[in-house]
């Protein structure tokens, strides 16, 4: 009965094709939807994206999707865990208790072997890997031809926080003393810093130029945002209203333009100007939540307080230009492919393009 619901539900929006939002010239157009349980049973969209593809995960592996709404194939292996880059087009496996890490290609062609203790983090492209100790007190990083670049500095009493940037040339390693780094994928610290009064860090973002970041950290009374340029070594530091006490999301894109998502607002941070302004939203609660960007557009998705999951479709310094609640999805997960969205409930998947 739910999953009928939920069609039922998504049947309705996907019904009214396209949406359109007249006064900012955004078109908003469902490609297909179905069910996670019923994935083979997608009716595939009539139109060619199959350029751009993403990795939907579930507990033993991962389905290569296409954006129109094809499933290439399920990937998992045997007795291994199995960590796919966003479009699926790679993946690394790796055992719990084990010495080896391996990377292949979506059509299982191996590319190589590490030996390797560690827990791996693979950034969105494949371009970088992070191998993390079992304390979680210092990492490695390796990168997609598995050239391991080890740095002595990037270690810390416990890692509370991994980023990449949303295309993964970068990532970013916070710890729970406070001291955080932002390397490149042959190992190079680009950035480092600690947070204020050193308190832990929660959360950090990095966009895909490698020149802004955004560092989330607090303790139990109080929380901040650092925000970074890179390049030129300055940031400034924004007290938030109350601390988070777990993760929230964020996202910025190569102009230095930022999404926060707090728990009653959207804030949105220049990074560049060092200017935070707030936006009323539907209030969120805890659990998982997911802040994609391309160019201007974020995508927002995030558990209401009320109830279900909440979808926005904003536009930096123009606002909201399309929002959705899904009464029925204890979470919502979205994944930007270019103008692509693919947005993931508990068991509903929905795709769609925008054009502007």
């Amino acid at each position: 009965m739910r999953y009928s619901i939920i069609g039922l539900l998504v049947g309705i929006l996907l019904g009214i094709a396209p949406v359109f939002i007249i006064h900012t010239g955004f078109v908003l157009t469902p490609l297909w939807y179905g069910s996670l349980q019923k994935i083979q049973a997608i009716e595939p969209a009539s139109v060619d994206y199959e350029k751009m593809s993403f990795a939907v995960t579930t507990d033993n592996g991962y389905h290569y999707i296409g954006a129109n709404g094809v499933v290439h194939k399920f990937i998992s292996a045997a007795d291994a865990f199995v960590k796919p880059t966003s479009d699926g087009k790679f993946y690394i496996t790796y055992k719990k208790i084990g010495n080896e890490i391996a990377m292949y290609n979506a059509v299982n062609e191996f590319f190589w072997k590490l030996p390797s203790t560690e827990y791996p983090y693979i950034s969105p492209d494949g371009s970088i890997i992070i191998l993390l100790t079992a304390d979680g007190s210092s990492a490695r990083i390796a990168d997609f031809n598995g050239n391991v670049y080890p740095n002595d500095e990037l270690n810390g009493q416990f890692t509370t926080a991994i980023a990449f940037s949303q295309k993964g040339s970068f990532a970013g390693i916070g710890f729970i003393d406070g001291r955080y780094y932002i390397c490149n994928n042959k190992g190079q610290i680009i950035y480092k810093g600690t947070s204020p009064s050193s308190t832990v860090v929660k959360g950090m973002a990095i966009d895909d130029t490698g020149s802004y970041a955004l560092i989330h950290c607090g303790n139990s009374s109080r929380d901040y945002m650092v925000g970074i340029t890179i390049a030129g070594k300055k940031s400034f530091t924004y007290e938030l209203s109350a601390p988070h006490y777990v993760k929230t999301s964020m996202a910025i894109n190569t102009y230095g333009k930022a999404l926060f998502l707090d728990f009653e607002k959207l804030l949105e941070i220049d990074i560049k100007g060092k200017d935070v302004t707030p936006y009323a939203i539907i209030k969120k609660r805890y659990g998982q939540s997911q802040i994609s960007v391309s160019n201007d557009i974020f995508m927002i998705s995030y558990p209401a307080n009320a109830g279900g999951s909440v979808w926005y479709v904003w536009q930096w310094g123009k606002g909201k230009i399309y929002s959705r609640e899904f009464i029925e999805e204890p979470f919502l997960d979205n994944s930007l492919s270019g103008s692509v969205v693919l947005l993931r409930g508990q068991d509903m998947l929905a795709c769609f393009v925008y054009q502007q």
